[in-house]
């Protein structure tokens, strides 16, 4: 993302944690709760507070977030990496306020799409509305602290929950500054698809798992 420091390199606030999620006996458990409004975790309340960039919003809270957007007629993961890239030219062309509005449009309707996000704030840090510029790399860092905060993703085992299969890359490169090396997929025991990307760090490298049925899904969609 065009040479801006972004503020998730001041991790230690991101560093791995425990696995506070586990796909099979969560996921619909969350998705359900995500429904029901005198929960804790209902959708449409929270999404009105990460909107308005409400940093007392919990982890778990934004990851039911995200669990409750798989379940949104906008949730198309593959599809809209296409949009993310007509984006990102916009701004390596220079046409910010083109980006800032096309982007704005969509981010509507996919609040939580990272790429989205990125070019947002890029976008209005060379428009020169750093403010605006900063809201949006906010919410980028919600987004990965939850995905963090699912799993420590170092084994197929530990998965990080993730969006699309981009996300995973936007963690490495963004929040943790790394290199992408190596990248292959696979299933867990329950058969669920798994992203395995290398994460590269000069000479040191490992393996970071995600976790993304609920994408492949929607794959042919």
């Amino acid at each position: 993302m065009k040479n801006i420091s972004f503020l998730f390199l001041l991790l230690p606030i991101l560093l791995f944690s425990q696995a506070n999620f586990e796909y099979k006996k969560d996921f619909e458990n969350i998705l359900k709760e995500s429904k029901d409004k005198n929960s804790d975790l209902n959708y449409e309340k929270l999404l009105v507070r990460f909107t308005k960039n409400d940093t007392t919003l919990t982890d778990r809270q934004v990851l039911s977030l995200l669990i409750g957007f798989t379940d949104n007629i906008y949730y198309k993961p593959y599809k809209d990496l296409e949009f993310t890239k007509s984006l990102y030219q916009l701004n390596d062309d220079k046409k910010f306020d083109e980006a800032i509005k096309e982007g704005n449009q969509f981010i509507a309707h996919h609040p939580f799409d990272l790429k989205t996000l990125f070019e947002l704030s890029y976008a209005y840090h060379k428009k020169g509305n750093q403010p605006a510029a900063d809201s949006y790399l906010e919410k980028a860092k919600m987004i990965f602290k939850a995905m963090i905060y699912s799993g420590d993703g170092k084994s197929i085992d530990s998965p990080m929950f993730a969006l699309n299969p981009a996300d995973g890359q936007d963690l490495i490169r963004k929040a943790f500054g790394a290199k992408i090396g190596k990248m292959g997929s696979g299933r867990d025991k329950n058969g669920y698809f798994i992203d395995m990307l290398e994460m590269k760090n000069g000479e040191e490298s490992e393996t970071l798992y995600f976790i993304i049925p609920h994408a492949t899904k929607k794959m042919f969609e």
